[in-house]
Order: structure tokens, then C-alpha cells, then sequence
């Protein structure tokens, strides 16, 4: 399990904590200058940001809790926290594309004056910049460990780039040019984005929790690798799942009945060795069968 104290886990935590610190700055700063310029448009961005701080916000302690390692209450640990996290954070995402097709065809003529035009695009500039940079963190992060729950936060802030980039050319482009249909086609462009990326994130985070087995070609990789161990005369009954940031794996070998208890216990750790060579972050489970012993637990219970 990997844990807050795991180099991975430490730095998924702190991409989740540097996604609130933003998100907060970005709260700040968005309301400072909508309640300067009163921009329709900055004020479509504040909300986003705040959507963003409630998603960071549950993204934190999901991975927090995730973290943890098992106990006695829960053998398996707590990795699906993450998942639920981002099966949260995509259901958010998902509300806000719905806001902003609504603020795209029912704001009133966004080509007022505004009272400090200046203040608001510099505003969104700083904005832009604040979060290109943890959007690079982010990828870092991603790439490193595969976090479900940074992934989802990723879209958050990749699309809150946007946002920014498109506030700022909106807003130039109907103060300086008249152009008034702008911020519509670039709001619902962004909706779209968003919705094809909450998709995949939805997805990927109800195979989780549903515990649905890894990819066919992972599972006959692992076939593989245990039957490239000669002692092994059969695999059956494999079964795995993963949490996002740990895999499970849990399968029957069968073996020759007449091996001693130590030796088949050395060929089962054999195989074990291999698989998380192949697989570092799976927990490994393995039962082992003689040859020719085919007694149900019914049978077994029956038998005087």
C-alpha cells in the first residue's frame, strides 16, 4: 500500500494540497477583481474556481484517507477512497459544463463597459499563470503515480487554463473589437471539453469501485509469469482488481501432491517474487492445489 510516508503517496498529497492553495489564491483574486470591474465574464470564472476549491477540497482528504494503510477492519486497505474522490469530482465537473452552456445563452449583453478593464485582464493573467503551473505539477505527478484523484483534478485546472486564456481574449475582444458572440462559442467549446474528460474519469473510477478485473492482456501476462515457473502443472481461478495506485492479484496453482509443505510453500514464494518484480505496487494472494484434489468446501465439510 502505498502510503503518505511512500515517496509516490507523498507526492500525490502535496499535488492535492498545492491544487487547494491555488484554488484558494484564485478565489481570492477573481472576487477582488469582479468586485472591481463587475465582469459577467469574471464573474463565470470565480464560480469555476470554486467548483475547483470544492473538488480540491474532497480530492484532499480522499487521498489522505486512501493512504492509510489496512487494519483489522479493513484487511484491503482504503485505496478506493481516491476513486470515490474522483467519481466526486467528475460528477462536479460534469455540473459545471452545465453552467457554463447556461451562462453561454442566458447572460444579458456581456458587451457592457466595464469599470476597470485593465484590472480584470490582468487578473485573468495572473490566474492563467497560477495555474499553468500547477497544471505542470500536476502532469509530473500523474505520470509518476497514475492518481485517479489527481487526474480528475488535472481536468479541473487544465480546463480552468482555458477559462482563463478565453476570459482574457473575451474580454479584450469585446472591449476593444465589439465582438460579442466570442465568450458564447468558447464557453460551450470548453463545456465539450469537459464532458468527454469527466467521461473517461467517470469510467475509470466505477471500474474501481465495481472491482473490475485488469486489462485481458495484463491478466495473461500474469498467466504467463506463473507458468513460466516448470513446478507449476496448472493456474486457475484467477481474479484481480485494483484500487488505482495498488493492484490485487489472486489466483489457485496446482501442484504434484507428493511435494513436502516446504517445498510447495518455496514455489509459491517463487512466484510471488516474479509477479512483483512484473507488478511493485500488487498485493498477491495464492492457494495452492495438489494434483487431482477436487473437493468442493461442501465435500469437505461432509466427510466424517
Amino acid at each position: 500500500m502505498q502510503s503518505l510516508d511512500n515517496p509516490n503517496g507523498k507526492l500525490v498529497f502535496q499535488a492535492t494540497w498545492a491544487a487547494v492553495i491555488v484554488a484558494s489564491l484564485l478565489m481570492f483574486a477573481k472576487t477582488l477583481a469582479w468586485w472591481l470591474s463587475t465582469s459577467l465574464t469574471i464573474q463565470a470564472s470565480l464560480l469555476d474556481s470554486l467548483s475547483d476549491f470544492l473538488g480540491s477540497i474532497i480530492n484532499f482528504f480522499a487521498v489522505r484517507y486512501s493512504r492509510k494503510p489496512a487494519n483489522d477492519e479493513y484487511r484491503f486497505g482504503h485505496g478506493k477512497a481516491e476513486a470515490l474522490g474522483g467519481f466526486v469530482q467528475s460528477m462536479l465537473i460534469m455540473a459545471s459544463t452545465f453552467w457554463l452552456v447556461w451562462h453561454a445563452f442566458h447572460q444579458p449583453n456581456i458587451n457592457q463597459i466595464l469599470s476597470d478593464n485593465s484590472i480584470a485582464i490582468w487578473v485573468m493573467a495572473f490566474s492563467s499563470a497560477l495555474t499553468l503551473g500547477l497544471v505542470i505539477f500536476q502532469i509530473y505527478t500523474i505520470k509518476k503515480t497514475n492518481s485517479i484523484a489527481v487526474k480528475a483534478d488535472f481536468l479541473h485546472y487544465q480546463a480552468d487554463l482555458l477559462s482563463n486564456v478565453v476570459a482574457i481574449i473575451a474580454l479584450i475582444a469585446m472591449s476593444h473589437y465589439g465582438i460579442t458572440w466570442i465568450d458564447q462559442i468558447f464557453g460551450i467549446g470548453i463545456a465539450v471539453f469537459l464532458i468527454f474528460g469527466s467521461w473517461g474519469i467517470l469510467k475509470q473510477s466505477a471500474s474501481i469501485l465495481m472491482d473490475k478485473e485488469l486489462e485481458p492482456q495484463v491478466r495473461q501476462d500474469i498467466i504467463s509469469i506463473i507458468q513460466s515457473n516448470k513446478s507449476i502443472i496448472d493456474t486457475h481461478d484467477l481474479r484481480t482488481r485494483s484500487t488505482g495506485h495498488q493492484d490485487f492479484i489472486q489466483f489457485h496453482i496446482t501442484l504434484d501432491p507428493e511435494l513436502s509443505l516446504k517445498n510447495a510453500h518455496v514455489i509459491s514464494d517463487e512466484v510471488e517474487e516474479t509477479l512483483r518484480n512484473a507488478y511493485p505496487k500488487s498485493e498477491i494472494i495464492i492457494h495452492l492445489d495438489p494434483l487431482g484434489y477436487n473437493k468442493s468446501p461442501k465435500e469437505i465439510e461432509s466427510t466424517p
